[in-house]
């Protein structure tokens, strides 16, 4: 879950990695997105691993939010992003597990939104 909300931010800011830096509106989205997607597959029984990032998103979410800001200062942050073909797939299966439970996902949701018109411009 955290590689298909990652890459939403990194679309939706149009891989300009300091401007999500610099966007803790998007940063505290991105980071409540991935706890509802750890829910998610929680609520299908689906073992999460490793445990420990799901536990750091969820009990500290402040200090991942402090990790996301260094990391996408870091040049390294350039290198690393999936493509967009298969964020969009990605997203598609997650949004058919999402739809087979009842968890909220209002942020999910709405980086979602934002990654595919994003991806409807280009």
């Amino acid at each position: 879950m955290p590689v298909i909300a990652l890459n939403f931010v990194t679309v939706i800011h149009e891989r300009q990695m300091k401007k999500i830096a610099g966007d803790d509106k998007l940063l505290r989205q991105m980071i409540a997105a991935m706890d509802e997607g750890f829910r998610v597959l929680e609520a299908l029984r689906y073992p999460l691993t490793p445990a420990a990032q799901a536990s750091l998103i969820r009990k500290r979410p402040a200090l991942m939010r402090l990790f996301m800001k260094i990391y996408h200062r870091m040049p390294i942050s350039r290198l690393v992003d999936g493509p967009v073909g298969e964020i969009v797939a990605l997203s598609r299966v997650f949004h058919l597990l999402k739809e087979q439970t009842r968890v909220p996902t209002p942020n999910w949701d709405e980086l979602g939104k934002c990654f595919e018109a994003k991806v409807n411009r280009s």
